[in-house]
């Protein structure tokens, strides 16, 4: 009787503990705006994407592809910094360094380069990393009889489509824009991924696939390269035809030298 009672009181212990656990994360995610190459004489296209959309607990990261030195500071030329990010001493972004804020409220940010006063972006954040669960999509692209699939977890997109232009680039498009992470198959496209001609942020990998993480754009689609994109059958059956050809051919030599046919 007592160790019926120690049991049920234990169990009780166990079931309180774990109800009083946070709950779990909301999922968040890492979304990358580029200064691009000659930002200093642009204006609303100095920042790739702009406008860039996030949710509440996400981590935009703005990436300097410019030679130049630049700053991205919340606010306008008019009004002055508003204090939400960047101004701190004019934080200086130098050639191929960065600078990253995390949403922590609903709105709409607008920013500049305090340097180069033309260059101007704005940040959208909603209310979905506050509560939107992610969910999973896939596309399958189809070459030369094969079939990959393409998974995307997201929860601000779902992917609708995924070809493949042979032995160049795979395309991905989504039913909107915003983050999602995208495992991709290394039978289809490996090696040193990038994402729009930026490198891929790797979030997994293993013998079978690679994960990454994008940030989709208003036109819905991204294009991925890397050091191997499968090629048209037609290529493979060449290859093939070729090696096994060589093949033939040093056989044949090999018999003839041993019976004294001589060379082919």
């Amino acid at each position: 009787m007592k160790s019926s009672m120690a049991l049920a009181v234990g169990l009780a212990a166990v079931l309180a503990a774990v109800i009083s656990l946070p709950a779990p994360a909301a999922f968040a995610a890492t979304i990358n705006v580029d200064i691009v190459p000659g930002a200093s004489t642009k204006t609303t296209d100095a920042f790739s994407p702009n406008p860039v959309n996030a949710n509440v607990g996400d981590t935009i990261v703005w990436t300097n592809k410019d030679s130049a030195i630049h700053t991205v500071v919340s606010g306008n030329l008019d009004d002055g910094p508003s204090g939400v990010f960047g101004g701190e001493g004019d934080q200086l972004i130098a050639p191929n360094k960065t600078q990253e804020w995390t949403a922590t409220e609903e709105g709409e940010y607008e920013y500049y380069c305090s340097l180069h006063p033309a260059m101007v972006g704005t940040v959208v954040v909603g209310a979905g990393g506050g509560g939107d669960e992610p969910t999973t999509s896939t596309a399958t692209a189809e070459l030369g009889g094969n079939s990959y699939e393409v998974t995307s977890t997201s929860a601000d997109n779902s992917i609708t489509a995924a070809e493949i232009a042979a032995g160049e680039s795979v395309t991905l498009t989504f039913d909107g824009p915003g983050a999602a992470e995208v495992t991709l198959p290394k039978s289809m496209v490996s090696g040193s991924l990038m994402v729009d001609g930026a490198a891929a942020e790797v979030v997994d990998e293993d013998d079978q696939s690679t994960t990454i993480s994008v940030t989709v754009p208003d036109s819905g689609s991204v294009e991925i390269t890397g050091a191997t994109v499968v090629p048209e059958f037609g290529v493979i059956a060449a290859l093939v035809l070729a090696v096994s050809l060589v093949a033939v051919i040093g056989v044949a030599r090999f018999k003839g030298n041993l019976f004294g046919l001589g060379r082919f």
